[in-house]
């Protein structure tokens, strides 16, 4: 917005330009930071030189510039502006288009499941990895996995996600967020017509560069969004060009 010592609504083009550029100047760092966070974790990462480039080209703006504008045709001026640098700053994932998971492919997710478990002091789970038609490639079970039905719950987790299109979590919330309890009745029908689906967090869905599904990992043994967390952190860490549903995790327990 135009700052508060323009006389009566009109602004300088160039003086704001470059008011604005020192302010999100500041912020460069810590993008940087989060960008960084992000290449590591084989998610797509925002382009801080792009918004810093963006910021030398307003700072170089002549305070003597004789365009004028108002209060409301310079906001319209600066937040279209912003939306093109950040609509071209950011890159889909990098590396090879997955037309299918592999079953080496499906072990690093499924290791990578256990170690976030390992690393975070989870509960031991049982991960299951499946292609898009919703078979096995990898199950694995941690020692001291107490529940016999965890290798269960696990594949049907994934299995929802495959043939629903969605996380376990946001299959569940599609039947259930508003409380009626015709859709509910839909949904408990459907889990037992089918016999193998499942209404709670710790299915993550995979899809590749495309947006097609290529599989699904389904987590069970610990709290639901604990499951769910472990196999998101699987999918970002593992390198692979992977878009993950949902997107971000839920989980408040998260250690390391």
């Amino acid at each position: 917005h135009a700052p508060n010592n323009c006389t009566k609504g009109i602004i300088t083009y160039g003086t704001t330009m470059k008011i604005i550029a020192a302010s999100i100047s500041m912020l460069l760092p810590a993008a940087n930071a989060f960008s960084a966070q992000l290449a590591a974790a084989g998610r797509s990462s925002f382009r801080p030189t792009a918004l810093s480039s963006y910021l030398d080209n307003l700072s170089n703006v002549s305070t003597s510039s004789s365009f004028t504008a108002t209060d409301e045709q310079a906001t319209e001026i600066l937040d279209a502006a912003f939306r093109r640098t950040v609509s071209t700053s950011t890159t889909a994932p990098s590396g090879p288009l997955i037309s299918k998971l592999s079953l080496d492919e499906a072990d690093v997710l499924a290791n990578g499941v256990i170690d976030t478990v390992k690393r975070n002091d989870f509960p031991p789970i049982v991960v299951t990895v499946v292609d898009r038609q919703a078979n096995i490639l990898v199950q694995k079970r941690m020692d001291d996995v107490c529940h016999a039905a965890f290798p269960e719950f696990s594949y049907a987790k994934a299995y929802t996600c495959v043939t629903m299109g969605v996380s376990s979590r946001d299959f569940r919330d599609k039947y259930t967020a508003t409380d009626d309890n015709a859709k509910i009745g839909q949904m408990n029908s459907m889990m037992a017509i089918s016999g193998k689906m499942a209404a709670f967090p710790g299915g993550v869905l995979l899809r590749n560069g495309e947006n097609e599904i290529i599989g699904a990992i389904g987590v069970s043994g610990a709290a639901g969004d604990e499951d769910e967390y472990v196999a998101l952190s699987a999918a970002w860490e593992s390198g692979l060009p992977l878009q993950t549903m949902p997107k971000e995790h839920s989980c408040t327990t998260v250690k390391s």
